[in-house]
């Protein structure tokens, strides 16, 4: 048996949080945060990645795996993902209207830009797989792969109209339950104590996870025209790089 934390980042993605749409446009509407739109707004939403609206995600977490053989191991995890959302621009309005928050009405000029602040993404999954590894003098690489199930929260995102200074925080993305799938390789190395064994290895190890499509929530984007189309931008695939200890037992 053998018990190996790890943690590191998701250094790249491939998944995009918004859909660019052209020409939205609506009736007066009001949000679930209580902010209104006191008229048809007119607008140009940006397409955005997940590189646009959060900071790098932090990943950590563990497998307990049972080698089958002496370069065969089975093993299942728990892992976590972390990432802090970061204002971008996202809009551009191309019609003035009134925007209500708190009874104050604001007017919104037809040259106004909107940044987009999403909360922060948090996630977990479990899963289960099989490494292959290749013992060499040195090191050992290897290459393995996974599946199992991921849940990720769910998602407010804030949007604040930069020259009016106002603000209101409408409904994006729902809870996300789903299946997921990756592969792993990578290489470890065992640490020679001064007595001469070596029970412990530590490895650096890269991965690529493909998870499907987020659950978007269009009880606020679906009430402007077009709007429910701008949380439904697909998959997505992370690649990520981490480092670990593996300790048998």
């Amino acid at each position: 048996w053998s018990f190996t934390p790890y943690a590191g980042a998701t250094v790249a993605s491939s998944r995009d949080m918004v859909e660019g749409i052209s020409g939205a446009g609506s009736v007066a509407v009001t949000f679930s945060d209580g902010s209104q739109l006191a008229a048809a707004v007119t607008a140009t939403i940006d397409g955005l990645s997940f590189d646009d609206t959060h900071d790098i995600p932090v990943l950590a977490g563990f497998d307990v795996g049972y080698f089958i053989s002496d370069d065969l191991e089975i093993f299942s995890g728990l892992h976590f993902v972390t990432a802090s959302g970061s204002s971008t621009k996202a809009i551009d309005i191309t019609a003035a209207f009134n925007f209500v928050q708190g009874g104050v009405t604001t007017a919104i000029g037809a040259t106004d830009t909107v940044n987009a602040l999403f909360d922060d993404y948090n996630s977990w999954a479990i899963k289960a797989g099989v490494t292959k590894y290749f013992p060499m003098a040195d090191f050992t690489p290897y290459v393995g792969g996974y599946a199992g199930f991921k849940h990720v929260n769910d998602m407010k995102v804030k949007l604040t109209f930069v020259t009016a200074n106002v603000a209101g925080k409408i409904k994006f993305y729902d809870s996300t339950n789903t299946g997921f799938f990756g592969f792993h390789t990578g290489f470890n190395k065992h640490l020679v104590f001064a007595d001469g064994t070596s029970p412990i290895t530590v490895g650096i190890r890269a991965r690529l996870d493909y998870t499907p499509e987020l659950k978007g929530d269009d009880s606020d984007a679906g009430l402007v025209t077009g709007g429910s189309a701008t949380n439904d931008p697909g998959d997505g695939v992370d690649f990520g790089l981490t480092g670990q200890l593996s300790i048998p037992f």
